[in-house]
Parts: structure tokens; sequence; C-alpha cells
């Protein structure tokens, strides 16, 4: 054969690999990034709020929510406390904000945050919460062009909460839900069915509670807990909340058994979501991990 022609032929080749190459969006080619927030924080309540046989009082307590940029579209696991109680905590939170010591300024407002890394919550195409207490749920209603993803259990659960259960639930945080896109999960749920970004049931602090499960290239796996577990010592030590912080202990106790799992089995690094030494030695917004 011709060698010119074969020249030609690989140069070709190589051409229209480069023109290729160039019409893939940048953000196509990036592997997620996963960024940690915080929307406000809590404190000076009695440590047996967060565990039975608790001592002492908590004197800080970081509200911690996360976003995944991927190339498929951006997450945002857990919404925070609702911006209104900026203005508003006692209207809005009622006697829970002084007793839970809930503290929130300008800064701590949702488009405040994500603006760090350059998002509005349009940009946002999915939000998962763990489950739909005030301090997780609390601005779902700001992402109406998001499909909002949850257990079907806890949709329930916060609609039509158990005697007893209603009291961290707000109707006005998810009032939007029924006007949502939603998906109502059942089990566990591989979103981008790529294994990057999973979400795993684990009741027990609500009927619907569930974690998530980040796989990164440089970072590995992180799993994001929300209220599954309150504490790295409620986790080593199996201690759970008392009523209403946990629905079923049974249930509570076989879900921090299915974390630990996770985080062994694939050498994990915890983020969970109300952990102050956890979240202090995080990197923040804008800083990710990739």
């Amino acid at each position: 054969m011709d060698t010119r022609f074969l020249r030609r032929l690989s140069g070709l080749a190589c051409f229209l690999g480069l023109i290729g190459a160039s019409i893939v969006p940048a953000s196509a080619q990036e592997g997620p990034k996963l960024y940690v927030f915080t929307s406000g924080s809590l404190g000076g309540f009695p440590k047996a709020a967060l565990q039975m046989g608790g001592q002492g009082t908590i004197d800080w307590v970081p509200v911690s929510f996360y976003v995944i940029k991927h190339p498929k579209g951006v997450v945002m696991f857990d919404t925070g406390n609702n911006d209104k109680t900026i203005t508003d905590p006692d209207g809005w939170w009622g006697p829970l904000a002084k007793g839970f010591g809930l503290k929130m300024t300008k800064d701590d407002a949702i488009p405040v945050q994500l603006a760090k890394i350059g998002l509005k919550p349009d940009d946002v195409k999915y939000v998962a919460v763990g489950h739909l207490h005030l301090d997780h749920g609390g601005n779902v209603g700001q992402f109406k062009n998001a499909t909002l993803i949850a257990q079907d259990d806890e949709f329930k659960a916060a609609w039509w909460p158990d005697v007893g259960y209603s009291v961290y639930y707000i109707p006005g945080d998810f009032a939007e839900t029924k006007n949502m896109k939603t998906i109502r999960l059942n089990g566990d749920f591989d979103l981008f069915d790529d294994g990057t970004v999973r979400l795993m049931r684990a009741p027990g602090h609500t009927p619907g509670s569930q974690f998530m499960v980040v796989k990164l290239p440089k970072t590995g796996t992180m799993i994001l807990t929300s209220d599954c577990v309150y504490s790295t010592e409620n986790l080593d030590k199996n201690l759970i909340p008392p009523i209403p912080g946990t629905w079923s202990p049974t249930d509570s106790y076989k879900s921090y058994e299915r974390i630990r799992h996770f985080r062994d089995a694939d050498n994990a690094k915890l983020l969970i979501g109300h952990d102050a030494e956890i979240f202090k030695a995080a990197k923040k917004a804008p800083e990710f991990y990739d």
C-alpha cells in the first residue's frame, strides 16, 4: 500500500480525534466533585437528645449539606435549615429554635452558599434528602426545577407522621414537594447507573431515612450519613437517640451496621452531618473532594 496514503490516513485520523475531543464539553470530561457546606448550626442543648444516656451539653453542632458536581448533572444531598429561620426562627421552628440553639445568618442562605461554587438553585438537577426533618429538608422548596429523591416511606412519614413523631417535620418546609418532580424510592438506588452516586435505604431515625455513598476517582468512597448517624461516637459505641429522634430502635441498629459495613469494606471516609470534629476537619466549599 502507498506509504503516502497511509501517512495521510493517519493524519486524518489524528485530526478527527482532535475534533472529537474538542466538541466534548469540558464538564463531561471531568470526574465528579463533592463539596461540603453548612446551613447554620445548633448548640446549647443536652447531649442526651442525640444519644440515650448522654451526659452534659452539646455546645456546637454543624448542619451540613453537600453538592456533587457530576458530568450528568448537579446533585444536592440534604438542604439544611429553612432560610426563613434567618429572619424568623421562632415563627418557623417555634420552641425548637431556642431549644436547639438555632443559629442562622444571611451568609448561611442556600443561594449564598451555592454561589461559592458558581451555582444557583436552578442549576441543581437532583435533590436527595436523607430524610425530611426540619434541618435536612428545610429548603427543598427552593429547588422547584429539580427532581426530589426520597424514600416513599419518608414522604408518607412527613405528610402523615405517626403520633408523637411530627415534632421535627415542618409542613411548610416540604409544601412544594407535591408540585415537584419526584423519585419515590423503595430501597437502594444508583442515581447515574455508574456506581458514583448511590442512595442506600437505612430506616430507623425515621421510616424513610437513607444515606449516600459517593465514589470519587482520587479520594475514594465517601459516605454521607445524614441523620442515620448523629456522630462518630454514636456509630462506634452503638448509641441511638431517644424517641422521637429514633423511630425504630431495631432498624437504627441495623442501619448502623450497614453503614459500618460500607465504611469497612471500602475504607470509606464518613461525612456525618452533625459531627463537629468531622466538619471542622473537612474541606469546605469552594474546596472540594475529587
